[in-house]
């Protein structure tokens, strides 16, 4: 299926066109198991979304990614328009993109003293000869040689705001539905129109919720519960009531030589520094304890600031242990956050050791500072829960992440019109 899809993408970039009615994987998506570390940003910090403005948008974008055991290759990128909901647009590329169809990623560096031999890319984008001419959502595409199945290194997700309208988010102490009052956070959001949107604004705006840097669990393509002439509102709907979750865990690997929070054993081998994690426990039925974290984040960085973290920050393995006396009946346990770009797949899947009395999960990580969260997938439902394994609580400190859409009828796209942040409490 996916070659089929690709081969529609080689196609549709050459003749200019991206048709919706092609199911496109517009997602953040990996499909070469050498490529790791991918980090895409906004500027030059690593914390932050990938979204730019649209009346300020060259080389606003940070990406950084590195092959393991590569051996120093020009690679290609290029970018594609999408939906609210993240499907390929109808718009021809001249539409929403000048400059060139695709460019070169040439600016490489080989690592230096590491255990783990590997190369590292960079490039800052938007550049003035192909740049996004619209707002919206976009899909970055790296590839080696032409734009087939076998060539596509990974895709990642990036948005340009043409902010016109202003989003007001308040977080209540109670929830339309008072049984979730110490487990669930409810958003009721009000966007005021400025003007912009005279008519037609139930029908053609949408409104999309992301909970930290999740997109599993994000409320997508809302509708106002509310219409007024100057603002809309969304509140008692059920879509915009989150589980609280848990602060996340963390630990530390910038520096092999120091034992630090959470790390119960540091060891070298031949191959590369491997890493244990402290012995984990379920904290579904422990009281909430408030710590900072960084949202389920990642922040790659070696101790020493002499040395250069793109290429002299070694990678090394970390070994997960979450203690549980038997393994759930109808879930599967997975470790989540940036760590494995919030998705889920074998590479984060934990597996019940009997002996142990536990999951059990290895990653090769680079070097930096982590957020993690043990998760469940219901096997039957597919949905991610934390309530059995990191529990729910309404104190949860969590950022919340609001996009609004409103789909030009003249212009035949959605624009991306606001976008604002809030943390939960």
């Amino acid at each position: 299926m996916r070659k089929h899809i690709l081969l529609i993408v080689a196609f549709c970039a050459a003749s200019g066109l991206f048709a919706q009615d092609f199911d496109l994987p517009c997602g953040n998506l990996n499909l070469k198991p050498e490529v790791q570390t991918v980090q895409l940003y906004a500027g030059d910090d690593q914390l932050s979304d990938p979204i730019i403005p649209l009346d300020d948008m060259v080389e606003r974008l940070t990406l950084s990614f590195d092959i393991i055991d590569g051996e120093g290759e020009v690679l290609n990128y290029t970018f594609i328009h999408c939906t609210h909901d993240w499907h390929p647009t109808d718009l021809q590329r001249m539409q929403y993109a000048s400059g060139f169809d695709n460019d070169r990623l040439d600016d490489y560096a080989f690592s230096r003293n590491t255990l783990v031999e590997y190369v590292n890319y960079r490039l800052r984008f938007p550049k003035a000869d192909m740049m996004p001419m619209v707002s919206g959502n976009y899909l970055l595409i790296v590839f080696r040689d032409d734009l087939t199945d076998d060539n596509v290194l990974f895709t990642r997700r990036f948005m340009v705001v043409d902010e016109k309208v202003h989003l007001g988010v308040s977080v209540p102490r109670y929830p339309d539905d008072l049984s979730l009052t110490d487990t669930h956070q409810q958003l009721n959001v009000t966007v005021n129109l400025n003007n912009y949107i005279m008519n037609n604004t139930q029908q053609f705006s949408h409104l999309t919720i992301r909970q930290n840097g999740r997109w599993d669990n994000a409320a997508e393509g809302l509708k106002a519960t509310y219409v007024y002439p100057d603002h809309l509102t969304f509140e008692h709907h059920p879509k915009t009531v989150f589980e609280g979750t848990n602060q996340f865990l963390r630990f530390n690997t910038s520096n092999f030589h120091f034992q630090s929070e959470n790390l119960a054993h540091i060891r070298q081998t031949d191959e590369a520094f491997e890493i244990d994690i402290a012995t984990c426990e379920p904290r579904a039925r422990m009281a909430y304890a408030s710590y900072e974290d960084i949202h389920g984040e990642k922040f790659i960085y070696v101790e020493d600031e002499n040395l250069d973290n793109s290429t002299e920050a070694d990678y090394c393995r970390v070994n997960f242990f979450l203690k549980c006396e038997a393994p759930f009946t109808h879930e599967d346990v997975y470790i989540m956050g940036a760590l494995n770009d919030w998705r889920f797949d074998e590479s984060n899947k934990m597996s019940y050791d009997y002996r142990l009395r536990g999951y059990t999960c290895s990653m090769m990580l680079k070097q930096g500072y982590y957020n993690f969260m043990f998760v469940t997938n219901d096997r039957t439902t597919q949905e991610i829960k934390t309530d059995l394994t990191a529990g729910n609580h309404w104190e949860t400190y969590n950022v919340y992440k609001l996009y609004f859409y409103f789909f030009n009828v003249v212009k035949g796209y959605d624009e991306l019109i606001g976008y604002a942040t809030v943390n939960s409490h």
